[in-house]
């Protein structure tokens, strides 16, 4: 899905143990870039030292088509505008 990031239009991800259905997001774990930690299916690794911290019901960004941003689910009604209106009703409710 679509939305702005601090002003940048960006492909967000919220992430979920649902099917996938965000090519970009398929191929970083088609490639090893990111997965799920072996010992809290909840929490989402990435391949390299990260300061963030994943989890399910965050939602992540794609910055520079290599590195990630995550976006909590807490800050997510002040840090991102979701293009599509049924998406904000969906999130925010």
């Amino acid at each position: 899905m679509q939305a702005k990031y601090r002003g940048q239009l960006v492909e967000v991800w919220k992430i979920s143990h649902r099917p996938i259905h965000e090519i970009w997001v398929r191929q970083a774990f088609e490639q090893e870039r990111l997965s799920w930690n072996e010992w809290n299916k909840n929490v989402l690794n990435f391949e390299s030292i990260s300061v963030d911290l994943a989890l399910v019901g965050d939602f992540l960004i794609q910055k520079d088509g290599r590195r990630f941003h995550v976006v909590s689910r807490e800050n997510v009604q002040r840090d991102l505008v979701f293009m599509d209106t049924e998406t904000n009703f969906k999130i925010g409710n």
